[in-house]
């Protein structure tokens, strides 16, 4: 999967570089970079959502012992 992806991106960039030479030897470790920075992206992003959904719920627990303090 990494050597498709970096070679996908080689081209790009020869594509939008056309004086680059030979970058076919930098299609594996671009590759590897793209996917580890994937990961890297999606773990992030679930970390934040974690975080709203714990967020969430502590403000709710906290909501029901107010109410059922004061007798609602």
């Amino acid at each position: 999967i990494a050597h498709y992806l970096g070679t996908w991106i080689v081209a790009l960039v020869q594509m939008i570089l056309p004086m680059t030479k030979e970058l076919s030897t930098l299609a594996d470790p671009i590759g590897y970079l793209a996917i580890l920075s994937i990961f890297v992206i999606v773990a992030a992003t679930a970390k934040k959502v974690a975080f709203v959904i714990i967020l969430v719920g502590w403000v709710l627990i906290i909501l029901r012992i107010v109410l059922m303090a004061i007798g609602v």
